[in-house]
């Protein structure tokens, strides 16, 4: 059964990339650029075939690790296919720039029909009570670890004031250091039973607030039922911001704080993740996999990094502005793949070295 669910998930990494690349070789077709080659996979040809109406050669390659849509002299660094009428750079910019633009934001369409097709399975999530906020994790310095709060507490009340998602503006409303008296939930033998504390919170100079040391979720509890067509849209395009969202909260928060550098996963790490969310929600959790990691990949691309799509659409409009392409490009963008594929190794060992 195990072999199944890593056939599922190198099934969804061939399709997220065949989308991606997809989106570039049907948007060259649509503006008249020659594409020299089609491949999903890298490294031997497992399958090739070739139209000689549009001279594409295309390939299933051994290595699922990604894949490519290579133009006429795209980084031609010999300047082999100058006077080839097929050259890549022959044509406008503004016909060079959809086709490179349109792989990422296939992705991202991607992600919105996968979300559509979560929600018309599942139905779309309607709110059957309050928010409740439960306690993830206790800082072991902190007021609340002091008073005996554990993982999975779910506050009652502070100070006789319900806590549904305000535990935060409950807590500002006293002095720092004052003591606060919480009441929490907490299943015991089985057994839901409340639980009384007292907590003295403490004025956090970084954050301007009164904490008392935990990481906390707002949850509410939710039943699902079937839902219209403007429903299921609404639903799949707001799961689909959310998750860009968090992806751009994550990429800024590693180039600036240096967050998550340890947890980036390569190919195998996420394998792993794709097997154990399928083994735990089945359908529905690949499906909603499938979004975040679209969302991710075609957001990853947009990245101004020499190699990726992001730094390819700022030569054109660098190109754009001058009237001149930048005559090293071709240079900038091998060495920045050389180096993704030296990241890419390094991060699937490490993946590797985790699973044992």
């Amino acid at each position: 059964m195990t072999i199944f669910y890593i056939l599922a998930a190198i099934l969804l990494f061939g399709i997220l990339i065949t989308v991606h690349e997809a989106g570039h070789f049907f948007a060259a077709r649509l503006m008249g650029i020659p594409v020299r080659e089609f491949a999903i996979g890298f490294g031997p040809s497992l399958l090739t075939w070739k139209r000689k109406k549009h001279e594409t050669s295309f390939h299933l390659r051994a290595i699922p690790l990604g894949g490519y849509c290579a133009f006429y002299g795209e980084d031609d660094t010999k300047g082999e296919y100058l006077n080839d009428p097929r050259y890549f750079g022959n044509f406008s910019v503004g016909k060079r720039l959809l086709t490179i633009i349109m792989g990422p934001l296939m992705n991202l369409a991607l992600a919105v029909l996968a979300a559509m097709l979560l929600f018309g399975l599942s139905g779309i999530p309607v709110p059957e009570g309050p928010p409740v906020t439960v306690v993830q994790s206790v800082n072991q310095d902190g007021a609340a670890h002091e008073a005996g709060m554990l993982p999975g507490d779910t506050f009652v009340s502070v100070d006789g004031q319900a806590v549904s998602d305000n535990l935060s503006e409950l807590l500002a409303q006293g002095e720092p250091g004052q003591p606060r008296i919480i009441v929490v939930t907490r299943q015991v033998d089985g057994a839901q039973q409340e639980v009384t504390m007292q907590i003295s919170p403490r004025f956090d100079p970084v954050e301007q607030r009164n904490l008392i040391g935990i990481m906390m979720a707002v949850t509410q509890p939710m039943r699902m039922e079937p839902g219209s067509l403007f429903q299921v849209m609404g639903k799949s395009l707001k799961l689909s911001w959310d998750a860009g969202r968090m992806v751009v909260q994550a990429i800024v928060n590693l180039v600036t704080r240096g967050e998550g550098a340890g947890e980036v996963a390569g190919v195998v790490g996420i394998t792993k993740m794709i097997v154990d969310e399928i083994q735990r929600s089945q359908l529905e959790g690949y499906l909603y996999l499938m979004v975040v990691i679209s969302i991710n990949l075609g957001l990853m691309n947009l990245l101004i990094i020499p190699g990726l799509d992001g730094s390819r659409i700022v030569f054109l409009l660098l190109e754009a502005v001058r009237g001149k392409p930048i005559a090293k490009e071709g240079y900038v963008h091998a060495v920045g793949m050389v180096l993704l594929f030296a990241l890419m190794i390094f991060i699937t060992f490490r993946d590797v070295v985790r699973l044992f």
